[in-house]
């Protein structure tokens, strides 16, 4: 069950009074929670608190501390933390963390402009720059049109004498023809676009519900149709091989070992689909085939980091990434996933205070 306001307001009251059992006790009886999980939980809030209200960061202390990150001096906001705010160098090194980790996250939205993308308040998310996109469709329009009026002018003074009239003509009708194939394409990418983010609006958050590993189904259909050209390949290959050729004999082997490795890719790519996250409540589960790996408890989340997967040659995919990191910054996880499930995951999160950083940006 899950905590309402009023509930953690009244934990923070309990704990100001120096009532740490009967708030620990409340916790274990509003949400089902056990005795340890219960302690952690008050112990991490009491740890929040703490830090708040009793050691004194004041608004000059955040702009000095941030100085400091920005000028990358990590090692003298420690310092400063350490000695004049009372901190264990273990508490001031972690503060100094989530300072880095807040900047990090805002400096990404703010330099999200810069490659075509946009931060989408509605979504918390970062989305292709439709109205960038659109301008440039006007642009494109516009010089479709002035191309298709200077092939029709060409056309009715056609003049075959004219060298200048001739080039004219040719890069005219070209330029028009590759329009004709480019428009539809943005057009239709556009429309495929904002149909999609209007879906990912209306995505609505529970307390439960399982994230599967995502792996696209083109690439898994393209490389069973690659191993079985190959296994085809591979007896045609044996009956028209010369054995007196070891170059012959080479390129069979070659094909054998490509298959066995492609095989064998193919068997990882299947295990990996029966991966899945199943989240109850404040608990998050790793489950292979339905059945439990191991937990986590959300309290016991340090942060979580969204991206995109990287292709070769510095490419990337449209596939996020989720790594969840524990309290002592262990990956805990790591799972590609669907972006709705991406988009509901980062909800969830975000509803129960949880650090994410996002690097995510949807194609």
């Amino acid at each position: 069950m899950e905590l309402l306001k009023k509930d953690e307001e009244y934990i923070i009251s309990l704990l100001e009074q120096g009532k740490k059992v009967e708030a620990i006790v409340f916790v274990k009886d509003k949400t089902g929670m056990t005795l340890k999980e219960s302690k952690d939980y008050i112990d991490k809030k009491n740890d929040n608190e703490y830090y708040d209200k009793n050691m004194s960061i004041s608004e000059e202390d955040e702009q000095y501390l941030a100085s400091l990150i920005n000028e990358n001096k990590k090692l003298e906001a420690v310092t400063f933390l350490h000695k004049s705010k009372d901190m264990s160098l273990e508490e001031a090194k972690n503060y100094t963390d989530s300072l880095i980790l807040k900047k990090n996250v805002e400096t990404n939205k703010k330099s999200s402009h810069k490659w075509g993308y946009i931060f989408d308040e509605k979504l918390n998310i970062y989305v292709p720059n439709l109205p960038r996109q659109k301008k440039l469709l006007k642009i494109m329009l516009s010089i479709f049109l002035v191309l298709l009026i200077t092939t029709l002018i060409s056309l009715m003074f056609l003049d075959r004498s004219s060298d200048i009239k001739m080039i004219i003509l040719r890069y005219s009708v070209l330029g028009t023809l590759v329009l004709i194939i480019t428009l539809p394409l943005v057009i239709l990418n556009i429309h495929i676009t904002e149909n999609k983010l209007k879906k990912l609006e209306n995505l609505e958050v529970s307390n439960q519900f399982e994230v599967k590993a995502f792996v696209s189904n083109f690439h898994l259909s393209l490389h069973v149709l690659l191993i079985l050209i190959f296994i085809i390949i591979i007896p045609i290959f044996l009956l028209k091989i010369d054995y007196k050729d070891y170059k012959g004999i080479f390129y069979f082997f070659g094909l054998i070992a490509i298959t066995v490795a492609g095989i064998y890719e193919l068997l990882k790519i299947l295990k990996y689909k029966k991966y899945s996250l199943k989240i109850d409540s404040r608990e998050i589960t790793l489950l292979y085939n339905k059945n439990e790996i191991k937990s986590i408890k959300i309290e016991k989340i340090n942060f979580i980091k969204f991206y995109d997967k990287k292709v070769k040659r510095g490419g990337r995919t449209n596939i996020p990434i989720i790594e969840i990191f524990d309290m002592e910054k262990n990956v805990f996880t790591k799972m590609e996933v669907k972006i709705s499930d991406y988009i509901l995951l980062k909800k969830y999160f975000e509803r129960h205070k949880i650090m994410v950083d996002d690097n995510f940006k949807m194609l």
